[in-house]
Protein backbone atom coordinates (compact mmCIF):
# COMPACT_ATOMS: atom_id res chain seq x y z
CA UNK A 1 0.00 0.00 0.00
CA UNK A 2 2.72 2.26 1.23
CA UNK A 3 6.45 2.43 -0.16
CA UNK A 4 9.09 4.66 0.65
CA UNK A 5 12.58 4.65 -0.07
CA UNK A 6 15.60 7.27 0.40
CA UNK A 7 13.28 9.74 1.85
CA UNK A 8 15.58 12.56 2.92
CA UNK A 9 14.74 15.86 4.77
CA UNK A 10 17.10 18.91 5.66
CA UNK A 11 16.02 21.93 7.71
CA UNK A 12 19.51 24.19 7.08
CA UNK A 13 22.29 22.33 8.91
CA UNK A 14 19.84 20.30 10.81
CA UNK A 15 19.43 16.67 8.84
CA UNK A 16 15.74 15.65 10.55
CA UNK A 17 15.75 12.28 8.14
CA UNK A 18 18.59 11.13 6.96
CA UNK A 19 17.29 8.08 4.61
CA UNK A 20 14.01 6.47 5.25
CA UNK A 21 13.11 2.97 3.63
CA UNK A 22 9.77 1.70 4.68
CA UNK A 23 6.89 -0.36 3.80
CA UNK A 24 3.22 -0.36 5.14
CA UNK A 25 0.93 -3.28 4.35
CA UNK A 26 -3.20 -3.34 3.93
CA UNK A 27 -4.43 -4.63 7.64
CA UNK A 28 -0.73 -3.44 8.99
CA UNK A 29 -0.45 -1.60 12.60
CA UNK A 30 3.07 -0.01 12.09
CA UNK A 31 3.95 2.36 15.10
CA UNK A 32 7.17 4.49 14.97
CA UNK A 33 8.73 5.36 18.36
CA UNK A 34 11.44 7.59 18.81
CA UNK A 35 12.40 11.08 20.91
CA UNK A 36 11.66 14.15 20.58
CA UNK A 37 13.07 15.91 17.59
CA UNK A 38 13.74 12.19 16.27
CA UNK A 39 12.00 12.80 13.22
CA UNK A 40 8.70 11.30 13.78
CA UNK A 41 6.14 14.28 12.91
CA UNK A 42 8.35 15.48 9.91
CA UNK A 43 8.42 12.15 8.29
CA UNK A 44 4.33 11.72 8.92
CA UNK A 45 4.01 15.54 7.41
CA UNK A 46 5.94 14.10 4.29
CA UNK A 47 4.12 11.40 3.94
CA UNK A 48 1.05 13.45 4.14
CA UNK A 49 1.99 15.81 1.50
CA UNK A 50 2.62 18.73 4.07
CA UNK A 51 5.67 18.55 3.68
CA UNK A 52 8.64 18.49 0.47
CA UNK A 53 11.35 15.74 1.33
CA UNK A 54 14.47 16.95 -0.16
CA UNK A 55 15.12 13.72 -1.95
CA UNK A 56 13.38 10.40 -2.16
CA UNK A 57 10.53 8.31 -3.45
CA UNK A 58 7.05 7.50 -1.74
CA UNK A 59 4.34 4.95 -3.48
CA UNK A 60 1.03 4.24 -2.16
CA UNK A 61 -0.46 2.18 -4.57
CA UNK A 62 1.84 1.55 -6.58
CA UNK A 63 1.70 5.43 -7.67
CA UNK A 64 4.29 7.91 -7.55
CA UNK A 65 2.57 10.20 -4.37
CA UNK A 66 4.37 13.66 -6.14
CA UNK A 67 2.90 13.02 -9.40
CA UNK A 68 -0.48 11.64 -8.10
CA UNK A 69 -1.00 13.60 -4.76
CA UNK A 70 -4.49 15.10 -5.47
CA UNK A 71 -5.93 11.19 -6.27
CA UNK A 72 -3.89 9.69 -3.23
CA UNK A 73 -4.54 12.06 -0.34
CA UNK A 74 -8.51 10.51 -1.17
CA UNK A 75 -7.40 7.68 -0.71
CA UNK A 76 -5.04 8.42 3.03
CA UNK A 77 -6.16 10.09 6.37
CA UNK A 78 -4.03 12.32 8.27
CA UNK A 79 -4.45 13.08 11.56
CA UNK A 80 -2.39 15.77 12.77
CA UNK A 81 -0.32 16.18 16.54
CA UNK A 82 -2.60 19.12 17.91
CA UNK A 83 -6.73 19.13 17.03
CA UNK A 84 -7.60 22.31 15.07
CA UNK A 85 -11.04 22.05 15.11
CA UNK A 86 -14.01 24.68 14.56
CA UNK A 87 -15.48 25.54 18.00
CA UNK A 88 -18.40 27.49 16.51
CA UNK A 89 -19.62 24.32 14.73
CA UNK A 90 -21.52 21.72 16.33
CA UNK A 91 -19.86 17.81 15.49
CA UNK A 92 -22.44 16.69 12.86
CA UNK A 93 -21.80 20.03 10.85
CA UNK A 94 -17.86 20.22 10.74
CA UNK A 95 -17.84 16.28 9.86
CA UNK A 96 -20.32 17.03 7.06
CA UNK A 97 -18.12 19.97 5.79
CA UNK A 98 -15.31 17.88 5.66
CA UNK A 99 -17.52 15.08 3.67
CA UNK A 100 -18.18 17.72 1.44
CA UNK A 101 -14.50 18.26 0.06
CA UNK A 102 -14.74 14.63 -0.75
CA UNK A 103 -17.78 14.11 -2.18
CA UNK A 104 -18.55 11.73 -0.03
CA UNK A 105 -22.09 10.27 -0.36
CA UNK A 106 -24.62 10.09 1.90
CA UNK A 107 -22.63 12.49 4.01
CA UNK A 108 -24.96 12.86 6.68
CA UNK A 109 -25.76 9.18 6.78
CA UNK A 110 -21.91 8.57 7.31
CA UNK A 111 -21.04 11.24 9.62
CA UNK A 112 -24.13 9.96 11.86
CA UNK A 113 -22.54 6.13 11.40
CA UNK A 114 -19.05 7.87 12.71
CA UNK A 115 -20.55 10.04 15.52
CA UNK A 116 -22.25 6.37 17.05
CA UNK A 117 -18.99 4.59 16.70
CA UNK A 118 -16.69 7.57 18.68
CA UNK A 119 -19.73 8.06 21.11
CA UNK A 120 -19.97 11.50 20.46
CA UNK A 121 -22.98 14.23 20.79
CA UNK A 122 -24.42 15.25 16.91
CA UNK A 123 -25.15 18.75 18.30
CA UNK A 124 -23.23 19.73 20.43
CA UNK A 125 -21.05 22.66 20.10
CA UNK A 126 -17.66 21.54 19.80
CA UNK A 127 -16.08 23.92 21.78
CA UNK A 128 -17.95 22.55 24.71
CA UNK A 129 -16.05 19.35 24.19
CA UNK A 130 -13.50 17.49 26.44
CA UNK A 131 -9.86 16.64 25.06
CA UNK A 132 -10.73 13.24 24.65
CA UNK A 133 -13.90 13.98 22.91
CA UNK A 134 -11.93 16.69 20.47
CA UNK A 135 -9.40 13.62 19.46
CA UNK A 136 -12.05 11.30 18.77
CA UNK A 137 -13.79 14.06 16.38
CA UNK A 138 -10.36 14.68 14.62
CA UNK A 139 -10.03 10.88 13.85
CA UNK A 140 -13.95 10.63 12.88
CA UNK A 141 -12.40 13.39 10.17
CA UNK A 142 -9.90 11.59 8.84
CA UNK A 143 -12.81 8.83 8.46
CA UNK A 144 -15.05 10.32 6.85
CA UNK A 145 -14.09 9.53 3.20
CA UNK A 146 -13.06 5.73 4.08
CA UNK A 147 -9.61 6.05 3.15
CA UNK A 148 -7.53 2.60 2.61
CA UNK A 149 -4.63 4.23 4.72
CA UNK A 150 -4.86 6.15 7.94
CA UNK A 151 -1.86 8.26 9.06
CA UNK A 152 -1.82 8.92 12.62
CA UNK A 153 0.65 11.27 14.93
CA UNK A 154 0.77 10.93 18.41
CA UNK A 155 -3.65 10.15 18.31
CA UNK A 156 -3.10 9.11 22.32
CA UNK A 157 -1.09 11.99 23.22
CA UNK A 158 -2.41 13.60 26.64
CA UNK A 159 -5.61 11.44 26.87
CA UNK A 160 -6.66 9.66 30.09
CA UNK A 161 -6.56 6.07 29.92
CA UNK A 162 -9.93 4.80 29.05
CA UNK A 163 -9.76 7.53 25.78
CA UNK A 164 -6.40 5.90 24.78
CA UNK A 165 -7.63 2.22 25.34
CA UNK A 166 -10.83 3.15 23.22
CA UNK A 167 -9.12 4.45 20.44
CA UNK A 168 -6.32 1.48 20.31
CA UNK A 169 -9.32 -0.99 20.22
CA UNK A 170 -10.80 1.46 17.20
CA UNK A 171 -7.38 0.96 15.36
CA UNK A 172 -7.51 -2.57 15.71
CA UNK A 173 -10.94 -2.69 14.80
CA UNK A 174 -9.82 -0.27 11.57
CA UNK A 175 -7.04 -3.03 10.65
CA UNK A 176 -10.09 -5.98 10.49
CA UNK A 177 -11.38 -3.69 7.88
CA UNK A 178 -8.09 -4.20 6.08
CA UNK A 179 -6.85 -0.70 6.61
CA UNK A 180 -2.98 0.26 6.41
CA UNK A 181 -2.22 2.16 10.16
CA UNK A 182 1.04 4.04 10.34
CA UNK A 183 1.08 5.93 14.11
CA UNK A 184 3.96 7.54 15.96
CA UNK A 185 3.71 7.34 20.21
CA UNK A 186 5.44 7.72 22.69
CA UNK A 187 3.67 5.51 25.28
CA UNK A 188 5.68 2.39 24.82
CA UNK A 189 2.59 -0.24 26.18
CA UNK A 190 -0.38 1.35 23.67
CA UNK A 191 2.64 0.89 20.80
CA UNK A 192 3.61 -2.78 22.26
CA UNK A 193 -0.11 -3.81 22.47
CA UNK A 194 -1.62 -2.05 19.05
CA UNK A 195 1.15 -2.71 16.81
CA UNK A 196 2.61 -5.09 14.35
CA UNK A 197 5.76 -3.63 13.57
CA UNK A 198 7.40 -0.81 14.91
CA UNK A 199 10.02 1.72 13.81
CA UNK A 200 12.85 3.15 15.91
CA UNK A 201 13.68 6.45 15.04
CA UNK A 202 17.16 8.45 16.31
CA UNK A 203 18.13 11.50 14.84
CA UNK A 204 16.01 10.86 11.92
CA UNK A 205 17.69 7.61 11.20
CA UNK A 206 16.37 3.92 11.58
CA UNK A 207 17.89 1.91 14.25
CA UNK A 208 15.15 -0.99 13.84
CA UNK A 209 12.61 -1.84 12.06
CA UNK A 210 10.80 -4.85 12.35
CA UNK A 211 8.10 -7.03 14.10
CA UNK A 212 7.76 -6.24 17.75
CA UNK A 213 7.25 -9.83 18.62
CA UNK A 214 10.77 -10.98 16.21
CA UNK A 215 12.28 -8.14 18.77
CA UNK A 216 10.99 -9.54 22.03
CA UNK A 217 12.05 -12.97 21.36
CA UNK A 218 15.18 -12.21 19.88
CA UNK A 219 15.81 -10.32 23.29
CA UNK A 220 14.36 -12.82 25.86
CA UNK A 221 16.13 -14.29 28.08
CA UNK A 222 16.31 -17.93 29.96
CA UNK A 223 17.88 -18.65 33.62
CA UNK A 224 18.40 -21.90 34.45
CA UNK A 225 18.15 -22.64 38.71
CA UNK A 226 19.85 -26.46 38.48
CA UNK A 227 21.18 -29.04 41.12
CA UNK A 228 25.33 -29.99 40.70
CA UNK A 229 27.29 -32.17 42.62
CA UNK A 230 24.99 -31.16 45.56
CA UNK A 231 25.20 -27.10 45.23
CA UNK A 232 22.93 -24.75 43.34
CA UNK A 233 23.33 -23.47 40.68
CA UNK A 234 22.24 -20.60 38.33
CA UNK A 235 23.07 -20.29 34.49
CA UNK A 236 21.77 -17.55 31.66
CA UNK A 237 20.65 -18.35 28.55
CA UNK A 238 20.50 -15.46 26.05
CA UNK A 239 18.46 -16.73 23.65
CA UNK A 240 16.44 -20.06 22.90
CA UNK A 241 19.62 -21.49 21.15
CA UNK A 242 22.13 -21.19 24.19
CA UNK A 243 19.31 -22.96 26.20
CA UNK A 244 19.08 -25.91 24.35
CA UNK A 245 22.71 -26.04 24.35
CA UNK A 246 23.43 -25.24 28.30
CA UNK A 247 20.53 -28.17 28.54
CA UNK A 248 22.59 -30.64 26.63
CA UNK A 249 25.42 -29.72 28.24
CA UNK A 250 24.67 -30.26 31.41
CA UNK A 251 26.16 -33.43 33.47
CA UNK A 252 24.18 -36.54 34.07
CA UNK A 253 24.74 -35.95 37.61
CA UNK A 254 22.83 -32.26 37.41
CA UNK A 255 18.76 -31.45 38.03
CA UNK A 256 17.46 -28.90 36.71
CA UNK A 257 15.12 -27.35 39.20
CA UNK A 258 13.23 -24.84 37.15
CA UNK A 259 13.97 -22.60 34.07
CA UNK A 260 12.87 -19.01 34.06
CA UNK A 261 11.82 -17.16 31.00
CA UNK A 262 12.31 -13.47 31.00
CA UNK A 263 10.58 -11.71 28.90
CA UNK A 264 11.95 -8.03 28.29
CA UNK A 265 9.61 -4.78 27.94
CA UNK A 266 9.48 -2.92 24.70
CA UNK A 267 10.18 -0.11 26.82
CA UNK A 268 13.53 -1.73 28.06
CA UNK A 269 14.42 -2.72 24.07
CA UNK A 270 14.05 0.45 23.08
CA UNK A 271 16.62 2.13 25.30
CA UNK A 272 18.85 -0.67 24.88
CA UNK A 273 18.51 0.03 20.86
CA UNK A 274 19.00 4.04 20.87
CA UNK A 275 21.89 3.79 23.48
CA UNK A 276 23.40 1.16 21.20
CA UNK A 277 23.65 -1.91 23.52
Amino acid sequence: MLRVRGVRKSYGDIVALKNMNMELEKGEILGIIGENGAGKSTFLKILSGLLEPDSGSIEYFGMNFFSNREKIKKRIGYLPETDALYGNMNAMDYLKFFASLYSVDDCETRALKLLEMLRLPSDRMIEGFSKGMKRKLSIARTLIHNPEILIYDEPTGGLDPSTSLFISNLLKELKKEGKGILFSAHNMYYVESTCDRIIILKQGEILYHGEIDELLRTSTKYTINYIDNGKKKSVVAENSGELSRIIRELTEESKILDIVKEVPRLEDIYFQVVNGK
